[in-house]
């Protein structure tokens, strides 16, 4: 089943995972230039971070292999449930 055509992502909202020991001001310095609204710490070294200009995941991705601060983004995605509405 290919879950990819479900799942829509939250425009401008991304999950940065920092490396260990990582300082949270690496997220600012490297995607500042995108005009950060807020920094959410998830904990675990996980931030939900909301752009004002929003590049597109492919381009984050590209910064993030440039500094070793960060070890992964992705876009925040939106799940929907689904399954059967009547079930008796």
């Amino acid at each position: 089943m290919d879950l990819s055509s479900r799942q829509t992502r939250v425009p401008g909202e991304y999950l940065v995972t920092l490396a260990a020991g990582a300082d949270v001001k690496a997220i600012a310095e490297l995607y500042g230039r995108f005009g950060i609204k807020s920094t959410q710490d998830l904990g675990r070294n996980l931030f939900l971070v909301r752009l004002t200009e929003d590049p597109g995941p492919a381009r984050l991705e590209e910064l993030c292999g440039q500094n070793a601060q960060i070890q992964a983004i992705q876009p925040n995605l939106v799940y929907r449930a689904g399954g059967r509405r009547n079930i008796q």
